[in-house]
Protein backbone atom coordinates (compact mmCIF):
# COMPACT_ATOMS: atom_id res chain seq x y z
CA UNK A 1 0.00 0.00 0.00
CA UNK A 2 2.84 2.24 1.01
CA UNK A 3 4.67 2.18 -2.41
CA UNK A 4 1.12 2.41 -3.77
CA UNK A 5 0.56 5.54 -2.72
CA UNK A 6 3.96 6.96 -3.37
CA UNK A 7 3.64 5.86 -6.62
CA UNK A 8 0.26 7.87 -7.09
CA UNK A 9 1.18 10.44 -5.66
CA UNK A 10 4.22 10.82 -7.76
CA UNK A 11 2.10 10.20 -10.68
CA UNK A 12 -0.11 12.96 -9.28
CA UNK A 13 2.75 15.49 -8.83
CA UNK A 14 3.92 14.76 -12.47
CA UNK A 15 0.23 15.00 -14.00
CA UNK A 16 -0.20 18.54 -12.04
CA UNK A 17 2.94 20.23 -12.17
CA UNK A 18 4.40 19.61 -8.79
CA UNK A 19 8.02 19.77 -7.97
CA UNK A 20 10.09 19.80 -4.82
CA UNK A 21 9.71 23.12 -4.60
CA UNK A 22 5.71 23.14 -4.45
CA UNK A 23 2.93 23.38 -7.63
CA UNK A 24 3.22 24.71 -10.61
CA UNK A 25 0.11 27.94 -10.82
CA UNK A 26 -3.38 26.65 -11.27
CA UNK A 27 -5.56 29.50 -12.22
CA UNK A 28 -8.05 30.89 -9.19
CA UNK A 29 -10.45 32.85 -11.19
CA UNK A 30 -10.82 33.24 -15.07
CA UNK A 31 -10.67 36.97 -16.46
CA UNK A 32 -14.31 36.59 -16.92
CA UNK A 33 -15.34 36.13 -13.47
CA UNK A 34 -15.43 34.04 -10.34
CA UNK A 35 -14.12 30.53 -10.26
CA UNK A 36 -17.12 27.51 -10.71
CA UNK A 37 -16.22 24.88 -8.10
CA UNK A 38 -18.68 21.49 -7.78
CA UNK A 39 -19.47 20.47 -4.02
CA UNK A 40 -20.68 16.92 -3.30
CA UNK A 41 -22.39 16.82 0.39
CA UNK A 42 -24.85 15.20 2.28
CA UNK A 43 -27.91 17.71 3.01
CA UNK A 44 -28.06 17.74 6.70
CA UNK A 45 -31.62 17.38 7.97
CA UNK A 46 -31.62 20.09 10.39
CA UNK A 47 -30.46 22.55 6.36
CA UNK A 48 -33.28 20.97 4.87
CA UNK A 49 -35.46 21.90 6.89
CA UNK A 50 -35.39 25.93 5.68
CA UNK A 51 -33.41 25.22 1.79
CA UNK A 52 -33.14 22.30 -0.30
CA UNK A 53 -29.65 23.57 -1.63
CA UNK A 54 -27.25 24.84 0.55
CA UNK A 55 -26.34 27.20 -2.19
CA UNK A 56 -29.25 28.96 -0.81
CA UNK A 57 -28.34 29.74 2.97
CA UNK A 58 -27.00 32.88 3.79
CA UNK A 59 -23.75 31.40 4.93
CA UNK A 60 -22.66 30.36 1.49
CA UNK A 61 -23.65 33.11 -0.53
CA UNK A 62 -21.13 34.66 2.18
CA UNK A 63 -18.54 32.06 1.55
CA UNK A 64 -18.88 32.76 -2.16
CA UNK A 65 -18.16 36.22 -1.91
CA UNK A 66 -15.28 36.39 0.39
CA UNK A 67 -13.43 33.60 -1.68
CA UNK A 68 -14.60 34.67 -5.19
CA UNK A 69 -16.16 31.53 -6.14
CA UNK A 70 -19.48 30.54 -7.05
CA UNK A 71 -20.09 27.19 -5.42
CA UNK A 72 -22.74 24.24 -7.37
CA UNK A 73 -23.68 21.78 -4.87
CA UNK A 74 -24.19 18.30 -5.75
CA UNK A 75 -26.84 16.80 -2.32
CA UNK A 76 -28.09 13.50 -0.98
CA UNK A 77 -30.38 13.52 1.99
CA UNK A 78 -28.96 12.87 5.39
CA UNK A 79 -31.15 10.65 6.90
CA UNK A 80 -28.75 7.84 8.25
CA UNK A 81 -25.24 6.95 8.09
CA UNK A 82 -26.59 3.68 5.60
CA UNK A 83 -28.16 6.36 3.12
CA UNK A 84 -24.74 8.27 2.72
CA UNK A 85 -23.12 5.35 2.46
CA UNK A 86 -24.90 4.12 -0.32
CA UNK A 87 -25.18 7.27 -2.29
CA UNK A 88 -21.37 7.62 -1.57
CA UNK A 89 -20.69 3.92 -3.27
CA UNK A 90 -22.71 5.03 -6.20
CA UNK A 91 -20.55 8.19 -6.64
CA UNK A 92 -17.58 6.34 -6.70
CA UNK A 93 -18.96 3.66 -8.87
CA UNK A 94 -19.66 6.36 -11.54
CA UNK A 95 -16.24 7.56 -11.75
CA UNK A 96 -17.93 10.93 -12.57
CA UNK A 97 -16.83 13.27 -9.65
CA UNK A 98 -17.62 17.00 -8.86
CA UNK A 99 -14.15 18.94 -7.84
CA UNK A 100 -14.95 18.74 -3.76
CA UNK A 101 -16.70 15.73 -1.84
CA UNK A 102 -17.44 15.75 2.01
CA UNK A 103 -17.64 12.32 3.75
CA UNK A 104 -16.23 10.38 6.51
CA UNK A 105 -12.62 9.30 4.78
CA UNK A 106 -11.60 7.32 7.44
CA UNK A 107 -14.88 4.96 6.64
CA UNK A 108 -13.24 4.81 2.96
CA UNK A 109 -12.87 0.75 2.32
CA UNK A 110 -9.09 0.15 3.02
CA UNK A 111 -8.92 3.93 4.68
CA UNK A 112 -7.62 7.26 2.82
CA UNK A 113 -4.56 5.45 1.54
CA UNK A 114 -6.83 3.43 -0.50
CA UNK A 115 -8.98 6.33 -1.92
CA UNK A 116 -5.86 8.25 -3.00
CA UNK A 117 -4.55 4.61 -4.65
CA UNK A 118 -8.01 4.15 -6.00
CA UNK A 119 -7.89 7.41 -8.25
CA UNK A 120 -10.88 9.31 -5.95
CA UNK A 121 -9.07 11.75 -4.11
CA UNK A 122 -5.99 13.65 -4.46
CA UNK A 123 -2.87 13.90 -1.49
CA UNK A 124 -2.93 17.43 -0.39
CA UNK A 125 0.81 18.01 0.73
CA UNK A 126 2.03 20.00 -2.09
CA UNK A 127 -1.40 21.47 -2.23
CA UNK A 128 -1.28 23.05 1.55
CA UNK A 129 2.02 24.29 1.03
CA UNK A 130 0.92 26.06 -2.23
CA UNK A 131 -2.23 27.66 -1.92
CA UNK A 132 -3.51 26.77 2.43
CA UNK A 133 -1.69 29.04 4.84
CA UNK A 134 -4.42 28.60 7.18
CA UNK A 135 -4.56 24.75 7.53
CA UNK A 136 -0.84 24.64 7.08
CA UNK A 137 -0.64 27.03 10.37
CA UNK A 138 -3.57 24.75 12.00
CA UNK A 139 -1.57 21.48 11.32
CA UNK A 140 1.86 23.20 12.42
CA UNK A 141 0.57 24.32 16.17
CA UNK A 142 -1.27 21.06 16.59
CA UNK A 143 0.69 18.10 15.50
CA UNK A 144 -1.91 15.81 17.37
CA UNK A 145 -4.31 16.80 14.77
CA UNK A 146 -1.48 16.42 11.89
CA UNK A 147 -1.49 12.95 12.72
CA UNK A 148 -5.25 12.38 12.58
CA UNK A 149 -5.95 13.71 9.28
CA UNK A 150 -2.79 12.17 7.43
CA UNK A 151 -2.19 8.74 6.15
CA UNK A 152 0.55 6.21 7.95
CA UNK A 153 2.69 7.60 5.07
CA UNK A 154 2.30 11.02 6.02
CA UNK A 155 -0.21 12.14 3.37
CA UNK A 156 -2.89 14.46 4.02
CA UNK A 157 -6.13 13.94 2.25
CA UNK A 158 -8.23 15.86 3.92
CA UNK A 159 -9.64 19.50 4.58
CA UNK A 160 -11.03 18.29 8.02
CA UNK A 161 -14.12 18.72 10.74
CA UNK A 162 -12.72 19.38 14.03
CA UNK A 163 -14.76 19.64 17.15
CA UNK A 164 -12.47 21.95 18.61
CA UNK A 165 -9.15 21.54 18.65
CA UNK A 166 -8.58 20.28 22.53
CA UNK A 167 -9.64 17.29 24.29
CA UNK A 168 -9.52 18.99 27.63
CA UNK A 169 -12.79 20.58 28.52
CA UNK A 170 -13.42 20.84 25.44
CA UNK A 171 -17.36 20.26 25.92
CA UNK A 172 -17.67 19.99 21.47
CA UNK A 173 -16.83 16.46 22.75
CA UNK A 174 -19.86 15.77 25.21
CA UNK A 175 -23.01 15.89 23.61
CA UNK A 176 -25.64 13.90 25.80
CA UNK A 177 -25.66 12.52 29.21
CA UNK A 178 -28.47 11.87 32.35
CA UNK A 179 -31.44 13.09 32.84
CA UNK A 180 -32.84 13.60 36.16
CA UNK A 181 -35.91 14.87 38.11
CA UNK A 182 -34.70 17.08 40.71
CA UNK A 183 -37.52 17.68 42.54
CA UNK A 184 -38.45 13.81 43.14
CA UNK A 185 -34.57 13.58 44.37
CA UNK A 186 -35.01 16.68 47.04
CA UNK A 187 -38.10 14.28 47.85
CA UNK A 188 -36.03 11.62 49.08
CA UNK A 189 -33.12 14.01 50.27
CA UNK A 190 -30.57 12.84 48.14
CA UNK A 191 -27.88 14.23 45.94
CA UNK A 192 -26.86 13.93 42.55
CA UNK A 193 -25.98 10.06 42.12
CA UNK A 194 -22.22 9.03 40.94
CA UNK A 195 -21.85 5.16 41.10
CA UNK A 196 -23.88 2.25 40.63
CA UNK A 197 -24.93 2.33 44.46
CA UNK A 198 -26.12 5.26 44.52
CA UNK A 199 -28.38 5.17 41.32
CA UNK A 200 -29.58 1.80 42.87
CA UNK A 201 -30.85 3.66 45.98
CA UNK A 202 -31.98 6.58 44.12
CA UNK A 203 -34.40 4.28 41.67
CA UNK A 204 -35.77 2.29 44.66
CA UNK A 205 -36.70 5.61 46.44
CA UNK A 206 -38.16 7.01 42.65
CA UNK A 207 -40.25 3.59 42.59
CA UNK A 208 -41.34 4.01 46.53
CA UNK A 209 -42.88 7.50 45.42
CA UNK A 210 -45.02 5.84 43.02
CA UNK A 211 -42.85 6.67 39.30
CA UNK A 212 -43.96 3.65 37.11
CA UNK A 213 -40.53 3.47 35.08
CA UNK A 214 -37.87 4.60 37.72
CA UNK A 215 -35.60 4.72 34.65
CA UNK A 216 -36.39 4.82 30.92
CA UNK A 217 -33.77 4.25 28.67
CA UNK A 218 -33.69 3.42 24.80
CA UNK A 219 -31.68 0.28 23.78
CA UNK A 220 -28.92 1.98 22.22
CA UNK A 221 -28.19 4.21 25.22
CA UNK A 222 -28.17 1.36 28.13
CA UNK A 223 -24.34 0.32 27.37
CA UNK A 224 -23.04 3.66 26.89
CA UNK A 225 -24.83 5.45 30.07
CA UNK A 226 -24.70 2.18 32.55
CA UNK A 227 -21.54 0.40 31.44
CA UNK A 228 -18.98 3.12 32.61
CA UNK A 229 -20.00 2.95 36.50
CA UNK A 230 -18.61 -0.73 36.06
CA UNK A 231 -15.66 -0.01 34.25
CA UNK A 232 -16.81 -1.86 31.02
CA UNK A 233 -16.89 -0.59 27.27
CA UNK A 234 -18.76 -2.14 24.51
CA UNK A 235 -16.20 -1.13 22.13
CA UNK A 236 -12.18 -1.00 21.14
CA UNK A 237 -10.41 1.08 23.10
CA UNK A 238 -6.54 1.95 24.69
CA UNK A 239 -4.89 1.28 28.09
CA UNK A 240 -1.54 2.14 28.81
CA UNK A 241 -0.58 1.52 25.06
CA UNK A 242 -2.97 -2.08 24.22
CA UNK A 243 -6.00 -2.14 22.91
CA UNK A 244 -8.86 -4.00 24.45
CA UNK A 245 -12.38 -4.96 23.34
CA UNK A 246 -14.79 -4.65 26.73
CA UNK A 247 -17.27 -7.41 25.43
CA UNK A 248 -15.17 -10.01 26.59
CA UNK A 249 -13.78 -8.68 29.63
CA UNK A 250 -14.78 -9.64 33.18
CA UNK A 251 -16.22 -6.02 33.78
CA UNK A 252 -18.62 -6.76 31.47
CA UNK A 253 -20.46 -9.44 32.96
CA UNK A 254 -20.68 -7.55 36.48
CA UNK A 255 -22.87 -4.75 33.98
CA UNK A 256 -25.17 -7.21 32.81
CA UNK A 257 -25.32 -8.60 35.80
CA UNK A 258 -26.56 -5.57 37.66
CA UNK A 259 -28.72 -4.38 34.81
CA UNK A 260 -31.06 -7.70 35.38
CA UNK A 261 -31.40 -7.20 38.85
CA UNK A 262 -32.82 -3.48 38.27
CA UNK A 263 -34.49 -5.00 34.81
CA UNK A 264 -36.10 -7.66 37.54
CA UNK A 265 -37.06 -5.63 40.08
CA UNK A 266 -39.03 -3.00 37.48
CA UNK A 267 -35.91 -0.21 38.21
CA UNK A 268 -35.13 -0.22 34.74
CA UNK A 269 -37.87 0.23 31.97
CA UNK A 270 -39.31 -3.22 30.90
CA UNK A 271 -40.10 -2.02 27.45
CA UNK A 272 -36.08 -0.66 26.99
CA UNK A 273 -35.30 -2.73 23.57
CA UNK A 274 -38.92 -1.40 21.64
CA UNK A 275 -38.08 2.59 23.33
CA UNK A 276 -37.43 5.12 20.46
CA UNK A 277 -36.88 8.97 20.76
CA UNK A 278 -40.91 9.40 21.05
CA UNK A 279 -41.21 7.08 23.24
CA UNK A 280 -38.53 8.53 25.59
CA UNK A 281 -40.29 11.83 25.23
CA UNK A 282 -43.45 11.09 26.20
CA UNK A 283 -42.36 8.81 29.03
CA UNK A 284 -40.60 11.97 30.34
CA UNK A 285 -43.31 14.64 29.73
CA UNK A 286 -45.64 12.27 31.18
CA UNK A 287 -43.99 12.18 34.53
CA UNK A 288 -43.47 8.45 33.93
CA UNK A 289 -39.73 7.69 34.45
CA UNK A 290 -37.63 10.10 36.89
CA UNK A 291 -34.91 9.52 35.39
CA UNK A 292 -33.21 8.95 31.54
CA UNK A 293 -30.19 9.71 29.32
CA UNK A 294 -30.52 12.35 25.73
CA UNK A 295 -28.89 14.40 24.19
CA UNK A 296 -28.69 18.21 25.75
CA UNK A 297 -30.60 19.96 22.98
CA UNK A 298 -33.52 17.46 22.43
CA UNK A 299 -33.43 16.67 26.73
CA UNK A 300 -33.58 19.35 29.07
CA UNK A 301 -33.39 21.83 26.69
CA UNK A 302 -36.60 20.74 25.38
CA UNK A 303 -38.12 18.56 28.02
CA UNK A 304 -37.74 21.41 30.39
CA UNK A 305 -39.11 24.24 29.12
CA UNK A 306 -42.12 22.17 27.98
CA UNK A 307 -42.97 20.34 31.54
CA UNK A 308 -42.56 23.44 33.20
CA UNK A 309 -45.73 25.12 31.38
CA UNK A 310 -47.84 22.47 33.47
CA UNK A 311 -45.85 22.06 36.74
CA UNK A 312 -43.63 24.76 37.22
CA UNK A 313 -42.44 23.04 40.29
CA UNK A 314 -40.67 20.47 37.78
CA UNK A 315 -36.93 21.15 38.05
CA UNK A 316 -33.80 18.70 35.84
CA UNK A 317 -30.57 18.28 36.47
CA UNK A 318 -28.06 15.94 35.00
CA UNK A 319 -25.42 14.11 36.32
CA UNK A 320 -21.63 13.02 35.96
CA UNK A 321 -20.82 10.20 33.91
CA UNK A 322 -21.50 7.09 36.21
CA UNK A 323 -18.41 5.83 38.10
CA UNK A 324 -17.27 2.44 39.84
CA UNK A 325 -15.55 4.94 42.47
CA UNK A 326 -17.49 7.68 44.28
CA UNK A 327 -15.11 11.20 43.47
CA UNK A 328 -13.80 9.50 40.81
CA UNK A 329 -13.66 10.41 37.35
CA UNK A 330 -15.38 7.70 35.18
CA UNK A 331 -13.12 5.63 33.11
CA UNK A 332 -15.28 5.95 30.74
CA UNK A 333 -18.60 7.17 28.71
CA UNK A 334 -20.00 8.50 25.17
CA UNK A 335 -17.33 11.21 24.07
CA UNK A 336 -17.17 12.47 20.38
CA UNK A 337 -14.15 12.76 18.98
CA UNK A 338 -12.17 15.56 17.53
CA UNK A 339 -11.81 13.83 14.10
CA UNK A 340 -12.50 10.16 13.28
CA UNK A 341 -16.50 10.06 14.31
CA UNK A 342 -17.11 14.31 13.86
CA UNK A 343 -18.75 14.38 11.03
CA UNK A 344 -18.35 14.91 7.04
CA UNK A 345 -14.93 16.23 5.85
CA UNK A 346 -14.20 17.74 2.19
CA UNK A 347 -11.20 16.02 -0.11
CA UNK A 348 -10.26 17.32 -3.41
CA UNK A 349 -11.42 15.00 -6.63
CA UNK A 350 -8.95 13.58 -9.42
CA UNK A 351 -11.69 15.26 -11.23
CA UNK A 352 -10.74 18.91 -9.76
CA UNK A 353 -9.87 20.99 -13.19
CA UNK A 354 -9.42 24.14 -11.12
CA UNK A 355 -7.16 22.85 -7.40
CA UNK A 356 -6.31 26.49 -6.24
CA UNK A 357 -10.03 27.40 -6.39
CA UNK A 358 -11.31 24.03 -4.84
CA UNK A 359 -7.83 24.65 -1.97
CA UNK A 360 -8.55 28.54 -1.31
CA UNK A 361 -12.19 27.88 -1.01
CA UNK A 362 -12.00 25.03 1.52
CA UNK A 363 -8.85 26.61 3.35
CA UNK A 364 -10.40 30.24 3.88
CA UNK A 365 -12.71 28.26 6.85
CA UNK A 366 -9.62 27.75 9.02
CA UNK A 367 -8.34 31.30 9.10
CA UNK A 368 -9.90 33.65 11.19
CA UNK A 369 -12.36 35.26 9.30
CA UNK A 370 -13.83 31.92 7.96
CA UNK A 371 -13.60 30.57 11.15
CA UNK A 372 -16.25 33.10 12.32
CA UNK A 373 -18.22 32.72 9.28
CA UNK A 374 -18.48 29.34 9.74
CA UNK A 375 -19.35 29.37 13.26
CA UNK A 376 -21.17 32.33 13.80
CA UNK A 377 -22.28 33.56 10.46
CA UNK A 378 -22.26 37.50 9.33
CA UNK A 379 -20.72 40.03 11.57
CA UNK A 380 -23.27 43.08 12.25
CA UNK A 381 -25.90 40.50 11.19
CA UNK A 382 -26.26 37.53 12.97
CA UNK A 383 -23.61 37.81 15.47
CA UNK A 384 -21.72 41.10 16.73
CA UNK A 385 -18.44 41.04 18.65
CA UNK A 386 -18.67 41.42 22.26
CA UNK A 387 -15.48 42.24 24.15
CA UNK A 388 -13.79 40.29 21.37
CA UNK A 389 -16.36 37.49 21.59
CA UNK A 390 -19.06 36.96 18.80
CA UNK A 391 -22.26 36.69 20.11
CA UNK A 392 -25.43 35.84 18.63
CA UNK A 393 -27.79 38.65 17.53
CA UNK A 394 -31.29 38.14 17.33
CA UNK A 395 -31.32 37.37 14.07
CA UNK A 396 -30.10 34.20 15.65
CA UNK A 397 -31.84 33.74 19.00
CA UNK A 398 -35.17 35.67 18.42
CA UNK A 399 -35.98 35.56 14.84
CA UNK A 400 -38.66 37.58 13.76
CA UNK A 401 -39.67 35.51 11.27
CA UNK A 402 -40.87 32.81 13.80
CA UNK A 403 -37.47 30.77 12.87
CA UNK A 404 -36.44 28.23 15.80
CA UNK A 405 -32.62 28.74 16.79
CA UNK A 406 -31.71 25.92 14.91
CA UNK A 407 -33.40 27.23 11.77
CA UNK A 408 -31.94 30.48 11.86
CA UNK A 409 -28.79 28.92 12.68
CA UNK A 410 -28.98 26.58 9.31
CA UNK A 411 -29.15 29.78 7.17
CA UNK A 412 -26.32 31.20 8.58
CA UNK A 413 -23.68 28.73 10.27
CA UNK A 414 -22.19 25.39 9.84
CA UNK A 415 -20.97 24.90 13.13
CA UNK A 416 -24.08 23.23 14.77
CA UNK A 417 -23.46 20.43 12.35
CA UNK A 418 -20.55 19.54 10.38
CA UNK A 419 -18.03 20.46 7.51
CA UNK A 420 -14.45 21.51 6.71
CA UNK A 421 -13.51 23.93 9.49
CA UNK A 422 -13.00 23.30 13.06
CA UNK A 423 -15.94 23.88 15.26
CA UNK A 424 -16.30 27.06 18.11
CA UNK A 425 -17.57 26.16 21.75
CA UNK A 426 -18.60 29.80 22.28
CA UNK A 427 -21.74 28.29 19.58
CA UNK A 428 -22.97 25.85 22.11
CA UNK A 429 -22.54 27.88 25.05
CA UNK A 430 -25.18 30.25 23.48
CA UNK A 431 -27.07 27.55 22.01
CA UNK A 432 -27.06 25.41 25.25
CA UNK A 433 -29.38 28.97 27.00
CA UNK A 434 -30.64 27.21 30.57
CA UNK A 435 -28.54 27.15 33.00
CA UNK A 436 -29.67 23.04 33.75
CA UNK A 437 -28.11 22.53 30.26
CA UNK A 438 -24.91 24.57 30.91
CA UNK A 439 -24.50 22.63 34.04
CA UNK A 440 -24.74 19.77 32.72
CA UNK A 441 -22.39 20.19 30.07
CA UNK A 442 -19.54 20.92 32.70
CA UNK A 443 -20.82 17.62 34.35
CA UNK A 444 -20.33 15.47 31.16
CA UNK A 445 -16.74 16.70 31.04
CA UNK A 446 -16.23 14.48 34.35
CA UNK A 447 -15.02 11.92 32.35
CA UNK A 448 -11.35 9.82 31.74
CA UNK A 449 -12.40 8.59 27.78
CA UNK A 450 -10.16 10.92 26.41
CA UNK A 451 -7.12 8.57 27.52
CA UNK A 452 -8.74 5.69 26.23
CA UNK A 453 -10.27 7.01 22.63
CA UNK A 454 -9.02 4.54 20.12
CA UNK A 455 -7.40 7.01 17.33
CA UNK A 456 -8.32 7.16 13.47
CA UNK A 457 -5.64 4.81 12.49
CA UNK A 458 -6.53 2.71 9.45
CA UNK A 459 -5.98 -0.41 8.78
CA UNK A 460 -4.02 -2.46 5.55
CA UNK A 461 -6.91 -3.00 2.48
CA UNK A 462 -5.96 -6.49 2.78
CA UNK A 463 -7.61 -6.75 6.31
CA UNK A 464 -10.66 -4.41 5.88
CA UNK A 465 -13.04 -7.04 4.84
CA UNK A 466 -11.91 -9.68 7.42
CA UNK A 467 -12.18 -7.00 10.02
CA UNK A 468 -15.46 -5.79 8.84
CA UNK A 469 -17.06 -8.72 8.68
CA UNK A 470 -15.58 -9.86 12.56
CA UNK A 471 -16.68 -6.68 13.72
CA UNK A 472 -20.48 -6.85 12.18
CA UNK A 473 -20.42 -11.17 13.22
CA UNK A 474 -19.32 -9.47 17.05
CA UNK A 475 -21.51 -6.19 17.22
CA UNK A 476 -24.66 -8.21 16.34
CA UNK A 477 -23.82 -11.09 18.76
CA UNK A 478 -23.60 -8.92 21.16
CA UNK A 479 -26.82 -6.68 20.96
CA UNK A 480 -29.05 -9.67 20.71
CA UNK A 481 -27.77 -11.20 23.29
CA UNK A 482 -26.72 -8.33 25.87
CA UNK A 483 -30.40 -7.88 25.43
CA UNK A 484 -31.23 -11.41 26.43
CA UNK A 485 -28.86 -11.29 29.70
CA UNK A 486 -30.83 -7.83 30.43
CA UNK A 487 -34.28 -9.25 30.48
CA UNK A 488 -33.37 -12.50 31.75
CA UNK A 489 -33.94 -14.74 28.47
CA UNK A 490 -30.30 -15.76 28.85
CA UNK A 491 -29.29 -16.04 32.46
CA UNK A 492 -25.77 -14.64 33.42
CA UNK A 493 -24.06 -18.07 33.78
CA UNK A 494 -23.87 -18.53 30.06
CA UNK A 495 -21.63 -15.48 29.79
CA UNK A 496 -18.32 -17.56 29.45
CA UNK A 497 -20.18 -19.17 26.85
CA UNK A 498 -20.77 -15.78 25.14
CA UNK A 499 -17.15 -14.53 25.67
CA UNK A 500 -16.72 -18.13 23.57
CA UNK A 501 -18.92 -17.16 21.00
CA UNK A 502 -17.12 -13.91 20.22
CA UNK A 503 -13.74 -15.25 20.36
CA UNK A 504 -14.75 -17.79 17.99
CA UNK A 505 -15.71 -15.00 15.62
CA UNK A 506 -12.53 -13.44 15.74
CA UNK A 507 -12.78 -10.91 18.28
CA UNK A 508 -9.17 -11.61 19.45
CA UNK A 509 -7.60 -11.69 16.30
CA UNK A 510 -9.35 -8.23 15.75
CA UNK A 511 -7.84 -6.73 18.30
CA UNK A 512 -4.54 -7.78 17.35
CA UNK A 513 -5.50 -6.16 13.86
CA UNK A 514 -6.75 -2.66 15.65
CA UNK A 515 -3.30 -3.27 17.63
CA UNK A 516 -1.30 -3.18 14.48
CA UNK A 517 -3.16 -0.13 13.15
CA UNK A 518 -2.80 1.68 16.91
CA UNK A 519 1.35 0.77 16.95
CA UNK A 520 1.15 2.42 12.74
CA UNK A 521 -0.35 5.41 13.95
CA UNK A 522 1.89 6.13 17.17
CA UNK A 523 5.04 6.14 15.45
CA UNK A 524 3.51 8.12 12.65
CA UNK A 525 5.88 11.64 12.66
Amino acid sequence: MKKAVMLICAAFAAAYGFSAGGMENQPAASASGPATVTYWTPLNANIAKVVQDMGQTENTKEWEKQTGTNIKFQHIPSGNDSQVTEGFNILVASGNYPDIIEYKWIDYPGGPSAAIADGVIIPLNEVFKKYCPNISKMLRDNPDVAKMVSTDDGIYYVFPFLRGLSYKNNMLLFSEGFVIRKDLLDKLKMSVPETPADWYAMLKGFKNLGIKTPLTLRADHISRAMAPGFDSYDDFYIDNGKVHHGAIEPARKAYLETMAKWYKEGLLDNDFFAVDKKTQATKVLNGECGATYAPGGSGIGTWLPAMRKTDPNVELVSAPPMSSKKGRYAKFSKMNTLYSDSGYSAAISTSCKNIEAAAKLLDYNYGTAGHNLANFGIENVSYKMVNGNPVYTDMIMKNSKGLSITDAMSLYIRGHIHGPFVQDQRELEQYYQLPELKDALKLWTRTDMGKHIYPPATVPEKDTGYLASIINNVNTYMAENEAKFITGALPISEFDNYVAQLKKFGIEKAIEIKQTAYDRYMAKK
